[in-house]
């Protein structure tokens, strides 16, 4: 099975760099578990992702997200979301959209598996390389959830 771990965020702007640690430990703790997976690290979820996880099996993207209390984590499915189309040009597309989209143009060639994993953040404004302190202290169940659901897979 050929799976795909997708970060999402920034690095320089403080919890919205959650996705891309993430992604990046839980990728290496499977490797080091044996375990084949490919990385993607994005800093968009335009079109962008559709073309980061066509050809995969399964396919896991972390991200921030914003509106319930920071630091925790979820692991949701593309049916979780109301994905909503308004944006000016492609790039305000929110990442349900791009998925949506992409699941109806590109069935085929989508991952038969996927799963969100989803951290609450605090403060994805501010310029800094470092989570704050709550969203800090989710990564390692981020990266256990991130695990749990690629084992899951196989």
């Amino acid at each position: 099975m050929k799976i795909v771990v997708v970060g999402v965020g920034n690095p320089i702007l403080r919890d919205d760099s959650v996705g891309l640690k993430v992604a990046e430990r839980a990728v290496k703790e499977l490797q080091e578990r044996g375990i084949d997976v490919h990385l993607e690290l994005m800093t968009t979820t335009d079109f962008d992702v559709i073309g980061k996880i066509a050809g995969f099996d399964g396919a896991v993207i972390v991200d921030g997200i914003i509106g319930g209390e920071p630091g925790k984590v979820r692991v949701m499915a593309l049916e979780d979301f109301n994905p909503s189309i308004s944006f000016s040009g492609s790039h305000s597309l929110s990442l349900p959209t791009s998925l949506k989209i992409g699941y109806e143009l590109f069935g085929d060639e989508m991952p038969e598996k996927l799963a969100i994993v989803a951290v609450e953040v605090e403060d994805p404004y501010t310029f800094s390389t470092e989570c704050t302190e709550r969203v800090e202290k989710a990564i390692p169940l981020a990266v256990k959830k991130v695990v749990d659901v690629v084992r899951s897979w196989l």
